[in-house]
């Protein structure tokens, strides 16, 4: 009889852990936010002669974008926080460098450039910097990333930073130009500086 009483209490300490379990089960939570027109989204890089520097035109953006997160205790973990980027709205300065960056990226193939937010870790009071996980697609080829990035919170929340990455992670040879004189280098910048109102 008393041989049972460890498995007695065992059970007694489950019931409080089930029972929290089923009033608080961490439901998903829905927000819906707007990209302001002031937000950048930005590509650049570097020739072997000079540098380029391809700008998204946000009005394409202006529509809604629904969150769906989970507030777990390390991230914030998001299921369909993307940002679908049409290359053909990129403007780097010019109707030839617009249409070899629409070649590079192989636009008629995989017409967008995809940016999906994966988690990020819950912002600190005193700190205004955040550790994000993304996705980014590009030419149809997904990687992940981890950055720090700044976060503002004012008015909504703004976004800013730069991650660094490389052509040939997405399976794109860099070009060259002008019978080969001209060389795009490897790596490639994309900048973000996002201005988000939750309507």
């Amino acid at each position: 009889m008393l041989s049972t009483l460890p498995h007695i209490t065992k059970y007694l300490w489950a019931i409080p852990t089930l029972l929290l379990w089923l009033t608080d089960p961490d439901p998903e939570r829905e927000a819906t936010v707007r990209v302001a027109p002031e937000s950048e989204v930005v590509i650049s890089g570097t020739t072997n002669v000079n540098q380029f520097s391809c700008k998204y035109n946000l009005h394409e953006l202006e529509l809604p974008i629904r969150l769906t997160y989970d507030e777990k205790a390390q991230h914030i973990l998001f299921k369909n926080a993307r940002l679908k980027l049409a290359n053909d709205c990129f403007d780097c300065g010019g109707k030839t460098i617009n249409k070899d960056f629409r070649e590079l990226l192989q636009t008629k193939q995989h017409p967008e450039v995809e940016l999906k937010l994966l988690y990020v870790d819950p912002p600190q009071p005193d700190r205004q910097t955040i550790s994000v996980g993304m996705e980014i697609k590009i030419a149809g080829v997904a990687r992940k990333y981890e950055s720090i990035l700044n976060c503002e919170q004012k008015e909504g929340i703004c976004v800013k930073g730069t991650l660094s990455l490389k052509l040939t992670d997405f399976g794109l040879e860099p070009p060259r130009k002008v019978l080969g004189m001209i060389k795009v280098d490897n790596d490639i910048q994309v900048h973000m500086a996002l201005q988000m109102n939750e309507i």
